[in-house]
C-alpha cells in the first residue's frame, strides 16, 4: 500500500539549524546574506541601456521592494540571490545569441503544445506521459535553468548539469516530501515559468514565496513583453532541434492565455481540469512546504483564501480568454481523474485529435510507467482542509461559474 504523505508544519531540524547559524553569523558580520537589490538594479540599469524592457524593469522592481519588505530566511535570500545571479546571466547569453543572429525571430519555429491547467490538475503527470513519444520534446530542468547552454558545448552542459543537480538536492533536502508530491530532478521535466521569471515575471515563485504584492502587480501587468522573451528562449532551445514537436508545461499560463494566443497564435493547447475544492487544498498544502522554509514561522490557515482567490482569478481569465477566441478547435480539455485512471486511453485520445503518433515502444514504455506508478511505495499526498483553511462553502460559491467537467466530452 502506499505511503500517506502529509506535509509537516515545520521545516527539517538541520534547514532550521542551518538559518540560525547563517542569522548569528549575519549578526557578527562575519557573511552577509541579504539580497543585495542595489546590486541587481545596478545590472538591471546597464542591461537596460542595450535594449529597454520596461516591463521587466518594472517587474524587478516590485520583486525587489516585496523581498526588502519580507522577513525571509537567511538561506531563503540566499537562494534568491542565486536565482537572481542565474536570470541575469540567462539574459546576456541570450542577448548575445540574438546580437549573433538578428534574424531569429523570423526563423521557422512551429508554436509549441501547451499544457496548461491549475496547479495539482495533473498536468505534471501528462507531461511526462509527452516526454515517452519519440516525436515529441519536453523540456528538462536543466535546460530551463540555463536556456543557452546546448549551444555553448559539452562544458556548459555539463556545468549546466551539475549546478541544476545541486539545486534540485537542496530543494529535496530542504523539503523531503518534494520527492513524493512533486518530483524534481535535473534531467526531469520540469515548468516553463522558469522562462518567464528570466522576465522577472513569474506567479509560481510569488506563490512560493509568498510576494502578494509583486504577484498581484503581475497579474495586472501586460504580460506581452515577457511571452515575447518567452518565445525567443523557446527559439533559442530548438535550434537545432526542430524535427520534434515541442511540449511546454506551466500552469500559470492559465492566468495569461490572452496573451499566449497573441504570441503563438497556431498553439495548440492541452487545458486539465478538476474540481476546484481539492486543487486548492492540495495546492495550499504544496506551497506551505515552501513558506515555512522560507519563513520562520507562517499561518498555514491563511493558504486555502490565498489559493482560492488567485485560482479563481485564472479561471475566469482563461475562459474570458477562450470565449474572446474565434476558433477553439486547438484546445482539448481533459479531466484529472481520467489522467489519474485512464493514462493510457487518455494520452491516445489527445494524440488523435494532435494528429501524433503513438508508437510500440511508447506503449510499452508507457505501460512500464502506469505500472511502476500503481505500485510504486513513494506515497501519496494527503491533506486535511482545514489545516490550510480551505472552506468547502467558499469554494461553491466563488466556482459557481465553473464546472470542471463542462468542456470534457466522453
Amino acid at each position: 500500500m502506499a505511503k500517506k504523505v502529509f506535509v509537516k508544519s515545520k521545516a527539517p531540524v538541520l534547514v532550521r539549524v542551518y538559518n540560525f547559524f547563517l542569522l548569528f553569523c549575519g549578526r557578527l558580520h562575519f557573511i552577509k546574506y541579504e539580497v543585495d537589490c542595489l546590486k541587481y538594479l545596478k545590472i538591471f540599469s546597464k542591461e537596460k541601456a542595450k535594449k529597454g524592457n520596461e516591463t521587466s524593469a518594472k517587474a524587478l522592481n516590485q520583486f525587489l521592494d516585496n523581498i526588502r519588505s519580507k522577513s525571509l530566511n537567511p538561506a531563503t535570500q540566499i537562494f534568491i540571490s542565486g536565482e537572481l545571479d542565474r536570470v541575469f546571466s540567462n539574459r546576456a547569453k541570450v542577448a548575445n545569441i540574438q546580437n549573433e543572429n538578428p534574424n531569429l525571430m523570423n526563423e521557422c519555429f512551429p508554436d509549441p503544445i501547451f499544457i496548461v491547467g491549475l496547479p495539482r490538475t495533473g498536468t505534471t503527470a501528462l507531461q511526462t506521459m509527452f516526454s515517452f513519444l519519440e516525436t515529441c520534446r519536453v523540456l528538462k530542468l536543466w535546460e530551463l535553468h540555463y536556456p543557452t547552454a546546448h549551444l555553448e558545448g559539452e562544458h556548459a552542459i555539463k556545468k549546466a548539469k551539475n549546478r541544476t543537480r545541486k539545486y534540485a538536492f537542496l530543494q529535496n533536502f530542504s523539503k523531503p516530501e518534494q520527492k513524493y508530491i512533486h518530483p524534481v530532478g535535473v534531467n526531469e521535466p520540469d515548468e516553463c515559468f522558469r522562462l518567464l521569471f528570466n522576465s522577472f515575471t513569474s506567479i509560481a515563485i510569488s506563490s512560493a514565496l509568498g510576494l502578494n504584492d509583486y504577484e498581484n502587480w503581475v497579474m495586472e501587468s501586460d504580460m506581452l513583453n515577457a511571452y515575447q522573451e518567452y518565445k525567443v528562449q523557446l527559439q533559442i532551445l530548438s535550434l537545432n532541434n526542430q524535427k520534434t514537436q515541442l511540449v511546454v508545461k506551466a500552469p500559470e499560463h492559465l492566468w495569461n492565455l490572452n496573451v499566449l494566443f497573441k504570441v503563438f497564435p497556431s498553439a495548440r493547447i492541452v487545458m486539465t481540469h478538476r474540481e476546484p475544492l481539492q486543487a486548492i487544498a492540495s495546492y495550499s498544502s504544496m506551497i506551505s512546504m515552501f513558506r515555512r522554509t522560507a519563513y520562520k514561522t507562517t499561518c498555514f490557515k491563511d493558504l486555502g483564501p490565498y489559493v482560492t482567490d488567485v485560482f479563481q482569478k485564472g479561471l475566469k481569465r482563461s475562459y474570458k480568454a477562450r470565449k474572446n477566441k474565434s476558433d477553439n478547435t486547438n484546445i482539448i480539455d481533459v479531466h484529472c481523474k481520467d489522467i489519474q485512471n485512464n493514462p493510457m486511453t487518455i494520452l491516445k485520445s489527445i494524440c488523435r485529435k494532435l494528429k501524433i503518433n503513438v508508437d510500440e515502444k511508447a506503449n510499452e514504455t508507457l505501460n512500464k510507467w502506469i505500472k511502476k506508478r500503481k505500485n510504486d511505495s513513494l506515497g501519496r499526498h494527503k491533506y486535511s482542509y482545514s489545516t490550510y483553511g480551505v472552506r468547502k462553502s467558499v469554494v461553491e460559491k466563488k466556482f459557481q461559474f465553473y464546472n470542471d467537467k463542462r468542456y470534457i466530452n466522453n
